[in-house]
C-alpha cells in the first residue's frame, strides 16, 4: 500500500513539474523615470533576469489609453539581433488598449544573461489624470517562451514650466497693451 502511495506522489511530482515552464524565472517592467510629467515622453522595459533558450516570444502589452499614447517599441537589450513585429493599438475594455508584439530570432537562442526584451515608448497625455498608472506585459497562449502578467507602475505628475495658466496670461496680455499704449503716447507730439 505505502508502495502504491508513494508511486502515485511521484507521478504527481513529475506532472505538474512539467506544468511549469522551464522560463518561469521572475520579470519586471522598468520604467524611466519612475515618475513622468503630463507632455513627457518615457520607455518602459520588460526586463528578465534570467533568459533562458529564447528563440521567439509572443505577448502583449496593456496599458491605459487616458494616460498613454504608445509611441512606439524596439527590441532591448537581450534581444538586439531579433526581428519585432508590433501591432497596433487595439481595444481592450473600458479605457484599457493592447499591443500584441512578436519577438524571433533567425540564429541561435539567447540564453544566460540578464536584459530587456522589448523597450517601449509612450508618450504622457497631457490631460493624463494624476497619480499611478499601470503598464502590463504577459506572453500569449501558445507563445514559445513563458512570461506571466507583468505589470510596473509610473506615477503621473503635473506638468512643470512652460505652461502659464489663464489668469497670469491674461494679465500679461493688459501689461503689454497698457505698455504699447504708454508708448504709443511718447510719440505723438
Amino acid at each position: 500500500m505505502i508502495r502504491g502511495a508513494t508511486v502515485r506522489a511521484l507521478c504527481l511530482c513529475g506532472l505538474l513539474s512539467a506544468a511549469i515552464s522551464a522560463q518561469a524565472v521572475p520579470f519586471s517592467v522598468v520604467t524611466t523615470p519612475t515618475t513622468g510629467e503630463r507632455g513627457t515622453v518615457l520607455t518602459s522595459a520588460l526586463f528578465d533576469s534570467g533568459v533562458d533558450h529564447l528563440e521567439a516570444v509572443d505577448m502583449v502589452l496593456t496599458f491605459d489609453s487616458d494616460v498613454f499614447s504608445y509611441l512606439g517599441s524596439s527590441t532591448g537589450s537581450a534581444t538586439g539581433g531579433f526581428s519585432l513585429l508590433a501591432g497596433i493599438p487595439t481595444a481592450a475594455g473600458g479605457t484599457l488598449l493592447q499591443v500584441e508584439m512578436s519577438l524571433a530570432t533567425g540564429g541561435p537562442p539567447v540564453d544566460g544573461i540578464a536584459g530587456s526584451l522589448v523597450d517601449v515608448r509612450f508618450l504622457i497625455k497631457p490631460n493624463a489624470p494624476l497619480g499611478d498608472a499601470v503598464l502590463a506585459f504577459e506572453s500569449l497562449l501558445f507563445s514559445d517562451y513563458d512570461i506571466s502578467r507583468t505589470s510596473g507602475r509610473l506615477t503621473v505628475t503635473p506638468a512643470q514650466g512652460g505652461v502659464i495658466s489663464e489668469p497670469a496670461s491674461s494679465l500679461l496680455v493688459g501689461l503689454a497693451l497698457l505698455a504699447l499704449a504708454a508708448g504709443l503716447q511718447r510719440r505723438l507730439p
